[in-house]
């Protein structure tokens, strides 16, 4: 993981391990390499929260963990398609709702585009569009770039 600032130019790319995700970041590395001056990539996965009745029972730094491992597995790939580049990124890992998360990191970093895919495996609801796709098309205050 590389540091950066928010002087930096960042673009958010929301990554669940999906055809379309590998997809979205491969189209962001493409056209980040084109650029004089290279944004910074922000490689995002969103591990949705362990249900209430669940998490009773449940001692909250072992969640953490589940969330860290689960959230690091699915980076793997993002991490290493990134590694055979010269460009500066960062990988996060959140836990809750997809979409809200998503435009709430992409406004708290000063990101400048989200690129993503137009579907993922989150969650059953994204058969046509994606409902993560469209709420985020909604939500966001920057502009949004979708591939497929």
């Amino acid at each position: 993981m590389t540091q950066t600032s928010h002087s930096t130019t960042q673009w958010l790319v929301p990554f669940d391990g999906s055809e379309h995700a590998q997809n979205a970041l491969k189209l962001a590395i493409h056209d980040a390499q084109q650029r004089a001056v290279a944004p910074t990539l922000q490689v995002l996965n969103v591990q949705l929260p362990i249900s209430a009745d669940m998490s009773r029972f449940i001692d909250s730094k072992v969640i953490d963990g589940f969330h860290r491992e689960a959230g690091d597995k699915v980076l793997e790939s993002a991490v290493a398609l990134l590694k055979e580049t010269a460009l500066t990124y960062q990988t996060h890992i959140l836990v809750g709702e997809v979409a809200h998360s998503i435009v709430s990191f992409a406004s708290s970093q000063g990101c400048s585009l989200i690129v993503m895919g137009t579907r993922g495996q989150s969650s059953v609801m994204g058969l046509i569009m994606g409902s993560v796709t469209t709420r985020v098309l909604h939500e966001a205050t920057v502009p949004v770039l979708l591939t497929r």
